[in-house]
């Protein structure tokens, strides 16, 4: 998608706040309806070459919780491509559309981050297996630009699968992998209520 009005995403930042202070104002009586409307309508908010992407504002750089794993999973449903690369202004280099490094970072210490980490990963897997296996047969890449998408949200991707494609990051993760992890089953929600299945409304 190209360029989009900063406006929009203003407005769906308010909502997306306005939502947020709901919940934490009382968590138990919080209609999830509302977020699940408001992930459908901002799903492909990107945001090319105007600014950050909607998911970024919202998820990058903050303590998640039940709300953030909640918003990822709807907009994951609703289309939402977290290793799409965008311009975040005019001129400068593609970055993917929410920071992956800073979520691996999150979830090895944050139940919820680990969750939602641990579904980008299986998304990784079915969107970037084309990829590996091409790689082993010397085949041109499947889509334009999926190299690229590989290496920039490396951090996302099963470390089997990114051994495939790029070996040298897959060993630079091993080396900085923590001794321990969080348990990602930990928490408020299952692994099964968790899983994101596009076909499904999980929360609804």
């Amino acid at each position: 998608m190209g360029q989009r009005d900063p406006n929009e995403i203003n407005r769906l930042i308010g909502e997306y706040t306005e939502l947020q202070e709901s919940w934490e104002r009382s968590p138990r009586n919080f209609d999830w309806n509302g977020l699940q409307a408001l992930s459908r309508k901002g799903a492909f908010a990107y945001n090319d070459e105007a600014g950050p992407s909607f998911h970024s504002l919202a998820l990058d750089g903050i303590d998640h919780g039940e709300f953030q794993e909640r918003f990822l999973a709807y907009s994951l449903q609703a289309g939402f491509d977290p290793f799409k690369l965008a311009k975040v202004g005019s001129g400068s280099a593609e970055l993917p559309v929410i920071d992956h490094a800073d979520l691996a970072l999150t979830a090895r210490t944050n139940p919820a981050s680990a969750r939602m980490h641990a579904s980008l990963m299986e998304l990784a897997r079915e969107k970037f297996e084309p990829l590996a296996n091409a790689m082993r047969t010397n085949a041109p890449e499947p889509e334009p630009g999926m190299l690229q998408a590989a290496i920039a949200c490396a951090e996302s991707l099963p470390l089997d699968l990114l051994d495939q494609i790029a070996p040298e990051l897959a060993e630079s993760q091993r080396r900085n992998a923590p001794a321990q992890r969080v348990d990602p089953v930990e928490g408020y929600l299952s692994p099964a209520e968790v899983s994101v299945d596009r076909a499904s409304d999980l929360y609804g």
